[in-house]
């Protein structure tokens, strides 16, 4: 597990480079693990050690403030530093300690995103990715200034055959639940829930997870006024990954103007019967100038960051 969390940590230092340093650390505040920039000054004991001093000073805070909250983001700024603090669980916090000049919006998007894969590390689930995706990459490029304040509404339709998961993906996104189940949604099912992009910045996203079978009549219904669309496949059977044309065209017809749209490879969890490779979808996402990404909703692993993605797509235009 240290060596994959290790890794995992590795991977966001090389790909933000004002992060100077960083720690997954317990909710005693205890370290588990960390890791430096190696071009860093500072001599490596000296940096982690600024990291352990910062916690000990906020982790009486932390725990009042947060600790009955599974989940939670906070940056305090200190001299020429900024300190970060994000949980995405009951197992774990990550620490960061970074440059000042770096964006909260690329510090809060590279950091829930690993603090919600060092949970599934420690939680021991099997085949978690410890690279971070593209669409983390972009993501976190998305605004580097300030955010628009204010609360908004965005409408997100999700497209795809017929069990490849979309109402899993859901679930797990507004529940953090899962089901072996499998129920057929008959037309539409529709969910709301709140991102929080900033602590002045609140998207309500309308979730309109639309049924795979042919409804095309009533789809075009359920398109209308869409903002964002994501349109799911299932890694387990190709014939899902040659079903983007047909949901792309049938999304075209029925919305007027162009929205962001995501490819989503579901099931990624299912190793050994994954029949669409990575890049299956990398090259079917270059063919539409879409970005996309591996999600597994049974393990909950990259569902947060798609719908997040689309938050910040939506605000992006608004």
């Amino acid at each position: 597990m240290i060596s994959s969390l290790d890794s995992l940590l590795q991977s966001l230092v090389e790909n933000s480079e004002q992060i100077i340093a960083v720690a997954i650390v317990d909710r005693d505040g205890l370290i588990i693990t960390s890791m430096k920039r190696e071009s860093a000054e500072d001599d490596s004991d000296q940096v982690i050690g600024a990291v352990s001093a910062v916690l000990e000073g906020y982790i009486e805070r932390l725990k009042n403030e947060f600790n009955t909250q599974s989940s939670f983001f906070n940056i305090t700024e200190t001299g020429d530093k900024k300190f970060t603090f994000c949980s995405k669980g009951e197992k774990s916090i990550l620490a960061t300690i970074s440059e000042k000049t770096i964006s909260n919006t690329e510090l809060r998007v590279f950091s829930e995103y690993v603090a919600e894969q060092a949970e599934l590390l420690i939680a021991g689930k099997d085949n978690v990715a410890v690279e971070i995706p593209e669409i983390i990459k972009v993501l976190s490029k998305t605004r580097t200034g300030k955010l628009p304040e204010g609360e908004y509404t965005a409408k997100i339709i999700i497209t795809g055959d017929s069990r490849v998961g979309k109402t899993s993906l859901v679930r797990r996104f507004v529940e953090n639940k899962f089901k072996d189940e499998y129920i057929t949604t008959m037309g539409v099912d529709i969910t709301k829930h709140v991102v929080n992009l900033d602590e002045k910045v609140e998207i309500s996203e309308i979730i309109w997870d639309i049924g795979g079978q042919d409804f095309t009549p009533y789809r075009a219904k359920f398109y209308n006024g869409a903002n964002c669309a994501m349109i799911v496949i299932d890694r387990t059977r190709k014939k899902t990954l040659e079903s983007i044309e047909k949901w792309y065209n049938d999304i075209k017809e029925s919305v007027e103007k162009g929205i962001p749209i995501v490819i989503v490879g579901n099931k990624s969890d299912l190793v050994d019967e994954i029949e669409v490779e990575e890049k299956d979808l990398k090259q079917e996402s270059e063919r539409y100038g879409f970005n996309y990404i591996l999600t597994s909703a049974k393990t909950g692993e990259n569902v947060s960051a798609a719908f997040q993605f689309l938050a910040y797509k939506f605000l992006e235009r608004t």
